[in-house]
Formats: structure tokens, sequence, C-alpha cells
């Protein structure tokens, strides 16, 4: 898969988590959010801070994919399989719960 690609679909995983979370908060409001720390991160700073810290994880991850690509291409693949993983699972348990 082309780097751009790859990076292409950790990016929509995560707007798709994104997406359903704003869903989700809508309907149901931040309780029904079963990760803590989002919950925490959320109280905290609100919705634009968490999206702030939303984006970071994503240019974090996919940097460090960038990076490990050319000394080692299974370690690289494994970032961005985790991290295209966090975002599905992201998704899925959040249009579960709406």
């Amino acid at each position: 898969m082309p780097v751009p690609m790859a990076i292409l679909v950790l990016v929509l995983a995560h707007f798709f988590d994104w997406a359903s979370f704003m869903v989700m908060i809508g309907r149901h409001g931040l309780g029904a959010e079963g990760n803590p720390l989002v919950v925490h991160v959320a109280t905290v700073w609100g919705v634009p801070g968490l999206t702030i810290v939303k984006i970071a994880a994503v240019v974090l991850s996919a940097t460090v994919f960038a990076v490990l690509l050319p000394k080692s291409r299974k370690l690289a693949m494994l970032v961005l399989t985790f991290g295209v993983l966090a975002g599905a699972f992201g998704t899925l348990s959040n249009v579960i719960s709406i």
C-alpha cells in the first residue's frame, strides 16, 4: 500500500471515530462514552480540546509510521495497523452506543 493511501486509511478511521462520537454525545451525552481518558479530556478541555488531541494523535501516529517505514517496514505497518484498529474500534463502539 502506498504511503499516502496508508495514512489516508488512518485519518479516515479516526475521522469516523470522531464523527460517530459527536453523534453519540449529541444523542446520549458524554456519559455514553466508555473511554475514561476521552471523558476526562472532553470534560477538562471540551470538544474543541478533544478534537485537537485527536488530530495530534493521528499526526503523531502518521509521523511515526513514515519515519519507521524506510528502516523497518514491519514495525511501521504494526504502528499503522494499531492506529487504524484503534479508530475502527472507537467507531464501532460509538455506533453501537448510538
